[in-house]
């Protein structure tokens, strides 16, 4: 007797030109603005210890001519040929700082940092002038996380230009990414001596001070920040930001009462700012007022002008906290229900919606919910994977495989589509299409650096399944072997496989052997049993058949049609005619059958004396 394998995988649930001469005329400029560039670029290197290669004016006409054509290629997308290009007049010309730094840019593009740091390099050392040269080896130290490296170079470029505040900043957020305050400090306190106390230098020294009493906690310290907003408050009454700030510093020293004040002000200064009500919120919830969270999340949640967005990102703040979730979900859940209500067509509303319904087990409502998140965002994995996995649960297979198909579109290459494709067409009994998915599946699962190995098991039990369908059975066999070479003594592959043999009544010996391993496992099953007797009944060994198909039915195989069937077939086939009217009687009244028990007893003697 076949298995039917199950519906779930194992334990899971972002303009062309006109005409062409709009495009010859733009080439022309750009080739001015190259030959200026190159040319400035050697007469600055003229001053420094690299002496440029003496060119001919043949050989400077041609080098011209190739570093022009580079950067065309360059800015048409060419880059594999915009750099051998470029290469080449480095070979010409090696101290020619506009090259390197020409490739420099095309390495960083295609995110090869070594050699975009190497050639960054070349060309800030050939023209140690050029801020363009220096400003782009200081961006590549960054992302190369060198922030060492980075702050040399940044020093170099605000000596060149002092009065930058721009790169003053970013040189005082390099320090304190290396948590160096004093030298954070000193940069701004030179922006604020050139241009005076504004708010964006307010907001930066609070960066500077905040981050410095994650572990320094003296008192000093918090005075000068407390310093620092209030004189934003001051000067900037308007700019609420300051209050928010005060009411977080207040929060984070302790300082409950002075805390609690400045969030209140801010909100009576605006009462519909949800960055206010967000932090007013957390505040709460750190210091173990859960009702007054959940109070004041009541009201920003009825206040109308407040972007659902918002909303949901406060939700998902706080779900975060699991003490805190687990404690009021419900409530929480209600707040997103109203919201859904409101605002059925907000994507980020839907998708919590979807987590609300899950987590209640309305899983129809989850469906609805996904079906229409993914009908707008089709190119969010995950998205697709949590459908595909409540749509197997619901064992719904005609959107299953309507939905894979949509996914296809956008991830042909991940195994786990295909797979679900496959198994949807499988049920649906569209085996023309799931056999491909199948082998889709195993294509791609040999492409991933960590291969699911549930889904490459069933992805060949499936697909044995598929070809035996189709009487395919070379094929099916070749893929029960596969799926036995990952799971050796898996009871139901190893049950399958050896019934279908038995039905063709091929390859006994193998049958007997598989369904051997498999009873050795679980002994007591009606079905393994089952398979068991008919396997030797195929042998021609009819009494010991007999035997294990009555063991089947005494361990709960006595209301299954198929066992009963197989029981009554043998004994009308071994002549024991009266306990054989007796089981095909009850097999027919089991069955509601029109057929008779006679008919039914020589239709087994028939079908014995024609194989």
């Amino acid at each position: 007797m076949k298995v039917f394998a199950p519906l779930r995988l194992f334990g899971r649930i972002i303009h062309q030109a006109k005409t062409q001469k709009r495009k010859d005329s733009l080439l022309l400029i750009f080739v001015i603005c190259v030959l200026f560039v190159a040319c400035s670029s050697s007469k600055i290197s003229n001053k420094q210890q690299f002496e440029p290669v003496q060119l001919t004016e043949e050989q400077q006409l041609d080098y011209d001519h190739d570093f022009i054509e580079a950067t065309k290629l360059k800015m048409f997308g060419n880059l594999p040929n915009a750099a051998s290009m470029l290469t080449g007049c480095t070979e010409v010309n090696p101290c020619d700082a506009a090259a390197h730094y020409q490739l420099a840019e095309i390495y960083s593009m295609i995110n090869d940092r070594t050699n975009a740091l190497r050639y960054a390099r070349l060309a800030s050392r050939y023209n140690p002038e050029n801020e363009w040269y220096k400003m782009q080896l200081a961006n590549l130290y960054v992302e190369d996380n060198n922030i060492d490296s980075a702050i040399v170079v940044y020093r170099q470029i605000v000596g060149m230009q002092p009065d930058n505040t721009d790169l003053r900043y970013n040189l005082a957020f390099l320090y304190l990414e290396k948590d160096d305050y004093r030298k954070a400090i000193k940069e701004l306190d030179k922006i604020e001596k050139i241009y005076g106390f504004t708010e964006d230098l307010a907001i930066a020294k609070y960066r500077v001070y905040s981050k410095k009493e994650g572990i320094d906690t003296k008192k000093k310290n918090v005075k000068a920040t407390e310093a620092v907003l209030k004189k934003g408050i001051r000067m900037y009454p308007d700019d609420l930001r300051f209050y928010g700030l005060l009411a977080e510093l207040y929060s984070m020293s302790g300082r409950e009462r002075e805390a609690r004040e400045n969030y209140t002000k801010l909100l009576e200064v605006d009462p519909e700012n949800a960055i206010g009500y967000i932090s007013m919120i957390e505040f709460y919830k750190d210091y173990g007022n859960d009702a007054k969270a959940m109070e004041e999340m009541q009201r920003m949640y009825d206040i109308k002008t407040i972007d659902p967005d918002l909303k949901v990102e406060l939700y998902l703040q706080l779900s975060y906290d699991s003490v805190f979730f687990k404690k009021h979900y419900q409530q929480m859940d209600i707040l997103i229900k109203q919201l859904y209500e409101k605002y059925p067509d907000n994507l980020r509303v839907r998708l919590v919606n979807a987590d609300r319904n899950l987590r209640e087990k309305n899983l129809d409502d989850a469906k609805n919910d996904l079906l229409f998140i993914t009908d707008r965002v089709q190119t969010n994995y995950f998205l697709w994977e949590q459908l595909f996995y409540l749509l197997n649960h619901l064992q719904d297979n005609e959107t299953l495989f309507e939905s894979t198909a949509k996914a296809l579109k956008y991830f042909d290459d991940r195994s786990l589509f295909n797979f679900f494709h496959g198994l949807a067409a499988s049920i649906l009994k569209k085996y023309d299409v799931a056999i491909p998915s199948y082998l889709r599946t195993l294509e791609c699962l040999k492409k991933e650096k960590d291969p699911d190995r549930d889904v490459e098991l069933q992805t060949h039990v499936f697909l044995a399944e598929a070809f035996n369908e189709q009487k395919r059975y070379q094929e099916s066999d070749g893929a029960f072997e596969k799926a036995l070479a990952i799971s050796p003594n898996n009871p139901m592959i190893l049950n399958n496989y050896s019934y279908y043999l038995s039905l063709r009544e091929e390859k006994l010996d193998l049958a007997e052997k598989y369904i051997k391993r498999c009873i050795a496992q679980e002994p007591n099953s009606s079905t393994y049993l089952d398979t068991y007797g008919w396997v030797l009944y195929k042998l021609g060994r009819v009494d010991e058949a007999i035997v294990l198909i009555e063991k089947a039915m005494k361990n709960g195989g006595n209301d299954n049609p198929e066992i009963i069937g197989h029981l009554c077939e043998i004994l009308t086939v071994a002549g024991r005619t009266d306990e054989a009217y007796h089981i095909c009687k009850y097999a027919t009244e089991l069955n509601n059958s029109e057929e008779t028990v006679e008919e039914k007893m020589e239709s087994f003697q028939k079908k014995k004396e024609t194989e």
